[in-house]
């Protein structure tokens, strides 16, 4: 019979691996914070290089993404082949942002389609995605991430006039990369 110092060295355990079992997550978190703001900032500030024709932006916010995502989907294989097993936790997660990778697929199709912008709809989708994950992981920094950037959404659905790029700078810093950062840093001494 396990008395209760050992019950509680054991969910300690338990909450390490969990956290240890999350870095990888959040270095996505931290690598698309960075990409998406750069990005953002390096159409911000050269926009006649961006926008050079009628189809570059696109180009520009959808070749490098795809890209990276398929770079991203090969580092998460690599690292779960690395770890050798599979957590529900970590299904679950994988789950949210393949359905969140498809949606955005669909709504770049969508939104080409229809000749809109697609920001907004992909920065709720982001919101969603990110909130979802951090009440599943039980993670206030994300959780809270979640929850500003849709505010953003709904101030720029208020606020059309709004540069979408200075939106996604501070959004994406505030919804992913701070978030991202905090859960890379939150290892628990073992």
């Amino acid at each position: 019979m396990n008395t209760s110092e050992e019950q509680i060295e054991i969910i300690s355990k338990v909450i390490n691996s969990t956290k240890e079992n999350l870095k990888p997550l959040s270095v996505n978190f931290i690598f698309w914070g960075f990409l998406i703001v750069g990005m953002s900032l390096i159409h911000y500030i050269f926009p006649q290089f961006i926008q050079s024709t009628e189809y570059s932006s696109l180009l520009f916010w959808t070749v490098l993404p795809i890209i990276v995502m398929i770079l991203t989907f090969f580092y998460n294989i690599k690292v779960q082949k690395k770890t050798g097993y599979e957590t529900y936790l970590g299904r679950a997660i994988k789950i949210i942002w393949g359905v969140f990778n498809l949606s955005w697929m669909l709504i770049i199709i969508i939104s080409i389609l229809k000749d809109v912008n697609p920001v907004t709809d992909i920065l709720f989708l982001l919101s969603t995605s990110l909130l979802i994950t951090g009440l599943i992981i039980k993670f206030k920094p994300i959780i809270f991430g979640g929850l500003l950037l849709m505010l953003f959404t709904v101030y720029i659905n208020y606020n059309p006039s709004i540069n979408f790029l200075l939106v996604n700078i501070i959004g994406i810093s505030l919804g992913m990369l701070v978030p991202g950062i905090t859960l890379y840093k939150s290892k628990v001494d073992e």
